[in-house]
Formats: structure tokens, C-alpha cells, sequence
């Protein structure tokens, strides 16, 4: 909702001057008067409208994640910017699913990995056909990489130090993906294939394969039920900590052959996994990594864009205040992807704060 601005008329006069001061008063009185209510009506006519406030939904993923975390923050970002404003938070399956919603008009924005678009616009499965118009508005974090943690008895009987020595060693793991149909489990999934191993392969070996959410994934591992699981998460995540606590962990290296076919799929990023991330961790881990960009439909009116763009970019501790795995949040980020076009309104607030 926009203010308009207030239509400004002349005072009603206060005193009601004699005749004969009237007469005196009149050539400097009338002048001054007419001169001063038509450069307050101009000033008024100039002004730029007032933004906001603004209700609107927003689609993110499972209503405890780091999702509806980033959905308060864009909550409090507006609320910020332009007071009374609220951002409902929509849960939803994912970003594949989100991309449906903001088309069908559920959410006026949504979130989605930067593969989840990719998929969108080139009309690669589940979508039959290209996604016409989306736009994104920002990167929203790019510090999610993909990991692969493994038991270390495991690791260490069988020699595994990179995804390449199972291919060598053959050994009977239990696998644990993230959920069927989401972006994650399509990473993971084309990474071994990228260095030749089916899951028939793993299957052959003695091993099994689960698609599991990121808590049963932990669950499992906590329990001894499984060896090596894949997931993207966040360097220091309470469920890694967790899972540290019972039972001895190992990190396991991408290769750079597997990474490269990935990236260039999927459209992500190199990543290095430090040592200092984790007690547990040895060494630094290759791996790639995986951006959270939030879009609309190109329907959304360039203002609008425009707007929520900015409020990001004027009031970034709100956005980094919600999680400490969201501290690193900067308008620098805001900029850095590839996977859809910007909205035009996203991209006169990028320009008018010189990041683009």
C-alpha cells in the first residue's frame, strides 16, 4: 500500500485585519500568501510517495530450518524499512516447490536454491516445460556446502579419504541421502556418478542406500546405523556437534573431477571446508557449495522489488541478527549468482547503492 501524498491549501486566516490596514497591507499581504501556498503545493506534488507498509507472504522450506530463520530476518528487515510491514512465513517442501507457489500466486516471493531455478528455467525434470519470468531479488546466503561425513572406524578400515576410494575399495556403506526430490539429494547423487558409481554399484558392494530429512540423517549416524551420509549444512551445525558426540567423525574429500561436473550442472561453487570448522576435522575439505536466492514472478511490481531490495541492503544486522550461520550476511552477497535473471526493481536499488 502506497501513501499519497496530502493535498495542501491555503490557511484559513487567523485575524481579519481593519479595512483601512487592509488597504495598506494588501499589495505585500496577497503576493507573500498566493507565493507560499503554491510553492507548499508544489513541494507536496514533488514529494515521492511514502513505501509501504507491506503484507506479503514468503515460501521457504520446513518450519524449524534455517529457512524460516532468514523469513524472520526479511520480516524484520522490512519491518525496519518500512514500519507495519509483515512477512508472513509459508512453509513448504522446498524450493522446487516454492517455484510452483510464487507462479500460482500462493507467496509473492519464495526461496529457492540456485539449482532449484536452474531446473525451473531450463525445464529440466520435475517441470515439463521451461518456467517463464522468474526473477531473483538476492542471494540470501552461499555458505551451505555439500558434506560428506563419515564414521572414522569406518573411514579408516576401509581407506576412505575421498569419494574416489570407494570406487576402489568397494566397501559395503550405508549411504544416507537427503529426501528424494530436493536439490540435495540430486547433488549428491550426480557427484558419485560423476566418478562412476551407481547406486546398483553400492547395492552390489553389500551396502544401502536411504533417502533420509537432516535429523533422521543425524539420528542414524548418532546410532550407528549408517556410515557415511551427504547433506548440505552449515560449518559448525548443532546436528554435526551432536552426531561428534557420539560416535568419532571423519570429513571425506570431493575430487576435483567430480566437483567441476557438478558445478557445472548445477551451477555452483567451489568450497573449502576449513579445518578450524569442526574439533573433530583433520584436514580442509574440498567440496562444492550451494546459494539460497530469494525470487518472485516477474509479475511483482518493480517497486515492490525494488523496496524488499532495499531493505536488505539498508538494514543487513536484521538479516544476519536471526542465526549465527546467518553473521556472515553482507549486501556484497546480495549480487553473486547466476541462475535468473535480476527483477528490474532489484536492480535500480543494487545500482543506486553502487553494487551493481
Amino acid at each position: 500500500m502506497r501513501l499519497r501524498p496530502r493535498r495542501v491549501l491555503p490557511p484559513d486566516p487567523v485575524h481579519r485585519p481593519s479595512p483601512a490596514m487592509e488597504m495598506e497591507e494588501e499589495p505585500m499581504r496577497k503576493p507573500v500568501a498566493l507565493a507560499g501556498w503554491i510553492a507548499g503545493l508544489f513541494l507536496a506534488t514533488a514529494a515521492p510517495a511514502l513505501a509501504g507498509p507491506y503484507t506479503m507472504t514468503v515460501c521457504g522450506a520446513s518450519p524449524g530450518g534455517l529457512w524460516s530463520l532468514v523469513g524472520a530476518g526479511l520480516d524484520a528487515a522490512m519491518k525496519a524499512a518500512y514500519p507495519g510491514s509483515t512477512i508472513t512465513y509459508q512453509t513448504s517442501s522446498g524450493g522446487l516447490a516454492n517455484v510452483v507457489q510464487v507462479k500460482g500466486g500462493t507467496c509473492e516471493i519464495g526461496m529457492a536454491n540456485d539449482g532449484d531455478l536452474i531446473y525451473a528455467v531450463e525445464g529440466r525434470e520435475p517441470f515439463k516445460d521451461k518456467v517463464q519470468g522468474l526473477k531473483a531479488i538476492a542471494v540470501l546466503y552461499d555458505w551451505a556446502p555439500v558434506m560428506w561425513i563419515a564414521r572414522k572406524d569406518f573411514a579408516e578400515k576401509y581407506g576412505i579419504k575421498d569419494l574416489n576410494d570407494l570406487k576402489t575399495a568397494k566397501p559395503p556403506v550405508r549411504l544416507a541421502f537427503n529426501r528424494r526430490g530436493l536439490l540435495t539429494s540430486a547433488i549428491t547423487e550426480a557427484t558419485l556418478e560423476a566418478i562412476g558409481i551407481t547406486l546398483d554399484d553400492i547395492k552390489s558392494w553389500g551396502g544401502t542406500v536411504q533417502f533420509q530429512a537432516s535429523n533422521e540423517q543425524a539420528e542414524l549416524m548418532q546410532n550407528g546405523r549408517i556410515d557415511l551420509l551427504a547433506n548440505t549444512l552449515f560449518e559448525g551445525h548443532r546436528s554435526i556437534a551432536e552426531m561428534a558426540q557420539a560416535v568419532d567423525l571423519a570429513m571425506v574429500d570431493v575430487p576435483d573431477e567430480a566437483a567441476k561436473k557438478t558445478i557445472e550442472e548445477f551451477h555452483l561453487k567451489p568450497w573449502t571446508i576449513p579445518a578450524s570448522a569442526h574439533d573433530w576435522q583433520k584436514k580442509d575439505a574440498k567440496t562444492v557449495t550451494t546459494s539460497i536466492i530469494l525470487f518472485a514472478d516477474e509479475k511483482l511490481d518493480e517497486q515492490t522489488a525494488y523496496d524488499i531490495t532495499k531493505a536488505m541492503i539498508e538494514h543487513p544486522d536484521r538479516m544476519a541478527a536471526v542465526s549465527s550461520a546467518m553473521s556472515r550476511f553482507k549486501p556484497s552477497i546480495m549480487i553473486d549468482q547466476e541462475a535468473a535473471p535480476f527483477h528490474e526493481g532489484a536492480i535500480r536499488a543494487y545500482k543506486e547503492a553502487g553494487l551493481m
